[in-house]
């Protein structure tokens, strides 16, 4: 009796084992269908999905044709929101047939509009037709990391005078966290004067000269943008990498002479980038 029982018990096993494979073959046509579809949107020259009929019964390129457009559309109107100043030094038509290349060769993979366009810059920079415009890629850098930094994590600020209650002794062991909307953009272009006339948005501390280094940080509700001399902005990537305060400034000013110290972190302090102080070893100031 038990046999019979255990032959019929296999027997069911294998029937559900039958249907489970019927249920991943079906799975698997499914994704085949679902990719076919999506890489036709970004493709034109790929023909119409299975499955896609008009009232007919037939294949419908213009009812796809429709989808394509519209998903295409939604695309290059998010990255134009996401590079305003790429679209203004470029123009309306341009930027949309050079977002519509984009957008072929990087489709999203994730949802939200707002988080689409990282590859951008490079794009730009190995993009042949503005290779006489290299300056393009880094104002697409200096976009995509301001719109990073708007969306970074939120961080109560250190306050300017954050330093007064530790002892000179214990200054060079001073290590910073830094707050998680940050970025420093380096640039042998005029970044700052380009990134005034595109997005009218003056960037406070620097003068409309060659290899700017730029700090963009959201300390509050708004974005800030200040200049940094070399120096300061070497300094500050130390500090931003865990190094002791007395470690930055040794390696800093080994590389930059007549570095200020004072004058580098006062002006990182004004910009509010750090989230705390403590000294190595010891509790949080």
């Amino acid at each position: 009796m038990s046999q019979v029982s255990d032959i019929k018990t296999k027997k069911s096993n294998l029937n559900g084992l039958g249907d489970f494979c019927v249920d991943l073959q079906g799975l698997r046509e499914n994704l085949r269908g679902f990719e076919s579809f999506a890489g036709g949107l970004m493709n034109p020259a790929q023909p119409v999905p299975d499955g896609v009929v008009g009232r007919d019964g037939n294949s419908s390129e213009k009812r796809y044709g429709v989808y394509r457009n519209n998903v295409m559309v939604s695309l290059i109107d998010g990255m134009a929101a996401n590079f305003p100043g790429v679209h203004s030094l470029v123009g309306e038509e341009y930027f949309r047939a050079l977002a519509a290349e984009f957008v072929r060769k990087h489709p999203p993979e994730q949802p939200v509009l707002s988080e689409y366009g990282g590859a951008f810059a490079e794009f730009i920079g190995g993009f042949p037709p503005l290779a006489d415009y290299p300056y393009l890629k880094d104002v697409a850098q200096m976009e995509w990391a301001w719109l990073r930094v708007y969306h970074g994590g939120n961080a109560t600020p250190l306050a300017p005078d954050a330093l007064v209650d530790i002892s000179p002794e214990q200054l060079g062991d001073v290590v910073f966290t830094v707050i998680p909307a940050h970025a420093i953009i380096y640039s042998r272009f005029p970044l700052s004067e380009i990134w005034r006339q595109s997005r009218s948005e003056t960037v406070d501390g620097v003068t409309p000269e060659s290899d700017q280094a730029i700090l963009i940080c959201r300390p509050d509700m708004d974005v800030t943008l200040t200049g940094l001399p070399q120096d300061v902005a070497a300094f500050a990537d130390l500090l931003f990498f865990g190094k002791t305060l007395g470690e930055a400034a040794e390696v800093t000013s080994s590389v930059y002479d007549g570095f200020d110290l004072s004058q580098a972190l006062g002006t990182l302090l004004s910009a509010r980038v750090f989230a705390e102080v403590k000294v190595k070893g010891l509790t949080s100031a």
